[in-house]
């Protein structure tokens, strides 16, 4: 029995929205120390609010990076404030893994992320 599903791995090895959005509205670093993983978000947002497009740079492990890949796929079209619903669980649920305590880290590092970029972009 393989440790990660089959599509974690595909996506690790070949990710979606790997890519810097060079006239990004929205840009945040995150880290995760525990793990070395490291992401870097890019959100391009229409006038209404909705997410145009969605990306990422870094480097971790599987679960970091397939979670990445598959959070910014899911944020495009939808509204910036969808975000602030997502938690924990979602992540969970979009990568389809049961994860240990020390590995949810990994699968939450994008999304805490993109939330700290939100919240910084609204104190400028």
């Amino acid at each position: 029995m393989t440790l990660y599903r089959e599509d974690i791995i595909e996506l690790a090895k070949n990710p979606l929205n790997r890519r810097e959005i060079s006239h990004a509205d929205i840009t945040h670093s995150g880290l995760n120390p525990l793990c070395g993983d490291h992401v870097r978000i890019y959100l391009q947002i229409d006038r209404d609010g909705t997410i145009h497009d969605a990306s990422f740079m870094g480097d971790g492990c599987a679960i970091s990076i397939a979670a990445a890949s598959l959070l910014t796929d899911e944020l495009k079209g939808k509204k910036i404030t969808d975000i602030e619903n997502l938690q924990t669980k979602n992540m969970l649920e979009l990568l389809g893994l049961d994860l240990g305590p020390s590995r949810i880290k990994c699968a939450v590092l994008v999304l805490e992320t993109i939330k700290e970029g939100m919240l910084k972009d609204r104190s400028s």
